[in-house]
Protein backbone atom coordinates (compact mmCIF):
# COMPACT_ATOMS: atom_id res chain seq x y z
CA UNK A 1 0.00 0.00 0.00
CA UNK A 2 1.30 3.69 -0.88
CA UNK A 3 0.32 4.96 2.38
CA UNK A 4 3.32 2.64 3.91
CA UNK A 5 5.94 4.50 2.20
CA UNK A 6 4.30 7.74 2.55
CA UNK A 7 4.31 7.19 6.03
CA UNK A 8 7.98 6.46 5.68
CA UNK A 9 8.80 9.32 3.93
CA UNK A 10 7.45 11.77 6.86
CA UNK A 11 8.86 9.81 10.03
CA UNK A 12 12.22 9.75 7.90
CA UNK A 13 12.52 13.65 7.91
CA UNK A 14 10.91 13.37 11.52
CA UNK A 15 13.68 11.27 12.82
CA UNK A 16 16.16 13.61 10.83
CA UNK A 17 14.42 16.50 12.45
CA UNK A 18 14.98 14.63 16.06
CA UNK A 19 18.86 14.10 15.85
CA UNK A 20 19.56 17.64 14.86
CA UNK A 21 17.23 19.31 17.02
CA UNK A 22 18.34 16.94 19.48
CA UNK A 23 14.77 15.84 20.49
CA UNK A 24 15.44 11.77 22.35
CA UNK A 25 11.23 12.03 22.50
CA UNK A 26 10.60 11.98 19.25
CA UNK A 27 13.42 10.08 17.90
CA UNK A 28 12.21 6.90 19.61
CA UNK A 29 8.84 7.31 18.18
CA UNK A 30 10.43 8.19 14.77
CA UNK A 31 13.39 6.60 14.06
CA UNK A 32 11.50 3.21 14.29
CA UNK A 33 8.51 4.21 12.74
CA UNK A 34 10.44 5.02 9.22
CA UNK A 35 11.74 1.76 8.94
CA UNK A 36 8.65 -0.12 10.26
CA UNK A 37 6.31 1.59 7.34
CA UNK A 38 8.93 1.09 4.86
CA UNK A 39 9.22 -2.58 5.54
CA UNK A 40 5.68 -2.60 5.60
CA UNK A 41 5.54 -1.38 1.63
CA UNK A 42 8.01 -3.93 0.73
CA UNK A 43 5.99 -6.59 2.49
CA UNK A 44 2.53 -5.05 0.29
CA UNK A 45 4.70 -5.09 -2.85
CA UNK A 46 5.71 -8.77 -2.78
CA UNK A 47 3.21 -11.36 -4.47
CA UNK A 48 1.73 -14.27 -1.98
CA UNK A 49 5.02 -16.66 -3.35
CA UNK A 50 7.14 -14.05 -2.70
CA UNK A 51 10.03 -14.81 -4.73
CA UNK A 52 13.50 -16.03 -2.64
CA UNK A 53 15.07 -12.74 -3.38
CA UNK A 54 12.56 -10.35 -1.95
CA UNK A 55 12.49 -13.42 0.78
CA UNK A 56 15.90 -12.34 2.20
CA UNK A 57 16.01 -8.92 1.30
CA UNK A 58 12.71 -8.86 3.88
CA UNK A 59 14.69 -10.28 6.64
CA UNK A 60 17.67 -7.85 5.92
CA UNK A 61 15.03 -5.25 6.26
CA UNK A 62 13.72 -6.76 9.63
CA UNK A 63 17.20 -7.33 11.57
CA UNK A 64 17.84 -3.22 10.32
CA UNK A 65 14.68 -2.51 12.24
CA UNK A 66 15.83 -4.67 15.13
CA UNK A 67 19.31 -3.11 14.78
CA UNK A 68 17.84 0.40 14.83
CA UNK A 69 15.78 0.07 18.14
CA UNK A 70 19.12 -1.18 20.33
CA UNK A 71 21.06 1.28 18.93
CA UNK A 72 18.62 3.80 19.57
CA UNK A 73 19.32 2.56 23.39
CA UNK A 74 22.16 2.80 25.69
CA UNK A 75 25.50 2.15 24.61
CA UNK A 76 25.24 -1.24 26.51
CA UNK A 77 23.20 -2.10 23.87
CA UNK A 78 25.39 -1.56 20.95
CA UNK A 79 26.91 -4.92 20.64
CA UNK A 80 23.34 -6.50 20.02
CA UNK A 81 22.69 -3.56 17.39
CA UNK A 82 26.00 -4.68 15.63
CA UNK A 83 24.97 -8.11 15.77
CA UNK A 84 21.62 -7.47 14.13
CA UNK A 85 22.86 -5.12 11.46
CA UNK A 86 25.34 -7.87 10.58
CA UNK A 87 22.57 -10.04 10.14
CA UNK A 88 20.81 -7.57 7.98
CA UNK A 89 23.37 -7.42 5.79
CA UNK A 90 24.00 -11.19 5.85
CA UNK A 91 20.38 -11.63 4.48
CA UNK A 92 21.85 -8.57 2.06
CA UNK A 93 24.41 -9.93 0.58
CA UNK A 94 22.44 -13.56 -0.70
CA UNK A 95 19.87 -11.06 -1.81
CA UNK A 96 22.39 -9.76 -4.21
CA UNK A 97 24.34 -12.65 -4.71
CA UNK A 98 21.46 -15.47 -5.24
CA UNK A 99 22.35 -15.85 -8.54
CA UNK A 100 25.98 -16.65 -8.09
CA UNK A 101 28.88 -14.41 -7.20
CA UNK A 102 29.94 -12.33 -10.59
CA UNK A 103 33.69 -11.80 -10.34
CA UNK A 104 35.71 -10.03 -13.29
CA UNK A 105 38.08 -7.02 -13.99
CA UNK A 106 35.90 -4.28 -12.98
CA UNK A 107 34.94 -5.67 -10.22
CA UNK A 108 38.31 -6.59 -9.01
CA UNK A 109 39.27 -3.42 -9.17
CA UNK A 110 36.36 -2.40 -6.80
CA UNK A 111 37.03 -5.03 -4.48
CA UNK A 112 40.52 -3.84 -4.04
CA UNK A 113 39.50 0.08 -3.22
CA UNK A 114 36.77 -0.97 -0.96
CA UNK A 115 39.19 -3.37 0.78
CA UNK A 116 41.71 0.02 1.01
CA UNK A 117 38.79 2.38 2.39
CA UNK A 118 37.79 -0.82 4.84
CA UNK A 119 41.17 -1.38 5.98
CA UNK A 120 41.57 2.60 6.58
CA UNK A 121 38.90 3.22 8.44
CA UNK A 122 38.96 0.10 10.61
CA UNK A 123 42.19 0.95 11.35
CA UNK A 124 41.11 4.31 12.65
CA UNK A 125 38.59 3.31 14.67
CA UNK A 126 40.62 0.53 16.41
CA UNK A 127 42.65 3.75 17.27
CA UNK A 128 39.95 5.37 19.07
CA UNK A 129 38.54 1.93 20.61
CA UNK A 130 42.05 1.63 22.19
CA UNK A 131 42.98 5.41 23.14
CA UNK A 132 39.15 4.87 25.08
CA UNK A 133 39.59 1.73 26.51
CA UNK A 134 36.92 -0.59 24.25
CA UNK A 135 39.38 -2.71 22.90
CA UNK A 136 37.09 -5.78 23.29
CA UNK A 137 35.22 -4.18 20.74
CA UNK A 138 37.76 -3.81 17.75
CA UNK A 139 37.21 -7.76 16.71
CA UNK A 140 33.27 -7.69 15.89
CA UNK A 141 33.65 -4.14 15.02
CA UNK A 142 36.55 -5.48 12.53
CA UNK A 143 34.04 -8.22 11.53
CA UNK A 144 30.92 -6.18 10.91
CA UNK A 145 33.40 -4.16 8.85
CA UNK A 146 33.62 -7.49 6.53
CA UNK A 147 30.37 -7.96 6.06
CA UNK A 148 29.57 -3.89 5.34
CA UNK A 149 32.51 -3.88 2.56
CA UNK A 150 30.72 -6.96 1.08
CA UNK A 151 27.18 -5.82 0.85
CA UNK A 152 28.65 -2.22 -0.64
CA UNK A 153 30.27 -4.75 -3.29
CA UNK A 154 27.75 -7.00 -4.03
CA UNK A 155 25.72 -4.16 -4.46
CA UNK A 156 27.79 -2.91 -7.51
CA UNK A 157 27.80 -6.73 -8.70
CA UNK A 158 24.56 -5.78 -9.91
CA UNK A 159 25.68 -4.20 -12.60
CA UNK A 160 26.64 -7.22 -14.25
CA UNK A 161 23.36 -9.34 -13.14
CA UNK A 162 20.94 -9.62 -15.66
CA UNK A 163 17.55 -8.05 -14.87
CA UNK A 164 19.12 -5.70 -12.79
CA UNK A 165 21.29 -3.80 -14.95
CA UNK A 166 19.62 0.00 -15.30
CA UNK A 167 17.97 1.76 -12.95
CA UNK A 168 17.29 -1.18 -10.52
CA UNK A 169 21.33 -1.58 -10.62
CA UNK A 170 21.97 1.96 -10.01
CA UNK A 171 19.38 2.02 -7.49
CA UNK A 172 21.09 -0.73 -5.46
CA UNK A 173 24.78 0.62 -6.08
CA UNK A 174 23.64 4.29 -4.63
CA UNK A 175 21.73 2.72 -1.48
CA UNK A 176 25.03 0.31 -0.85
CA UNK A 177 27.34 3.34 -1.37
CA UNK A 178 25.19 5.15 1.53
CA UNK A 179 25.24 2.27 3.52
CA UNK A 180 28.95 1.71 3.91
CA UNK A 181 29.27 5.82 3.85
CA UNK A 182 26.09 5.78 7.06
CA UNK A 183 28.05 3.23 9.26
CA UNK A 184 31.48 4.70 8.93
CA UNK A 185 30.22 7.98 10.01
CA UNK A 186 28.57 6.51 12.83
CA UNK A 187 31.54 4.92 14.14
CA UNK A 188 34.01 7.45 13.21
CA UNK A 189 31.00 10.04 14.94
CA UNK A 190 31.04 7.49 17.95
CA UNK A 191 34.91 5.99 17.88
CA UNK A 192 37.02 8.43 16.28
CA UNK A 193 36.38 12.27 16.65
CA UNK A 194 32.54 13.76 17.11
CA UNK A 195 31.43 15.22 13.46
CA UNK A 196 29.44 18.28 13.45
CA UNK A 197 25.84 16.95 13.75
CA UNK A 198 27.22 13.43 12.82
CA UNK A 199 24.22 11.73 13.76
CA UNK A 200 21.89 13.65 11.33
CA UNK A 201 24.28 12.94 8.68
CA UNK A 202 24.47 9.16 9.87
CA UNK A 203 20.23 8.97 9.82
CA UNK A 204 20.13 10.72 6.41
CA UNK A 205 22.49 8.30 4.65
CA UNK A 206 20.76 5.54 6.60
CA UNK A 207 17.48 6.04 5.43
CA UNK A 208 18.36 6.90 1.70
CA UNK A 209 20.59 3.64 1.95
CA UNK A 210 17.92 1.36 2.92
CA UNK A 211 15.23 3.69 0.57
CA UNK A 212 17.33 2.88 -2.51
CA UNK A 213 18.63 -0.90 -1.94
CA UNK A 214 14.22 -1.32 -1.45
CA UNK A 215 13.68 0.51 -4.61
CA UNK A 216 16.39 -0.91 -6.29
CA UNK A 217 15.43 -5.11 -4.84
CA UNK A 218 11.54 -4.50 -6.15
CA UNK A 219 12.43 -3.09 -9.48
CA UNK A 220 14.80 -5.88 -10.38
CA UNK A 221 11.52 -8.21 -8.83
CA UNK A 222 9.28 -6.38 -10.90
CA UNK A 223 7.48 -5.37 -8.34
CA UNK A 224 8.05 -1.54 -9.66
CA UNK A 225 7.66 0.47 -12.72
Amino acid sequence: MTIFLVLAAIFAPLNWYAVFTPRPRLERIAKPGAMLFLILWFATRLPDHSPTAGTWFMVGLMFSLTGDIFLMLDRSQFIKGLLAFFLAHVAYIVTFNLGGIIFNGSLLVLAILIVLLALFLVRRIAAGLRASSNQKLIPPVAVYAVVLALTFWSTLSTFWRPGWIGRPAWLTAIGGGLFFLSDSLLAWDRFVEALPKGRFWTMLTYHLAQLGLTLGVLMALGLLA
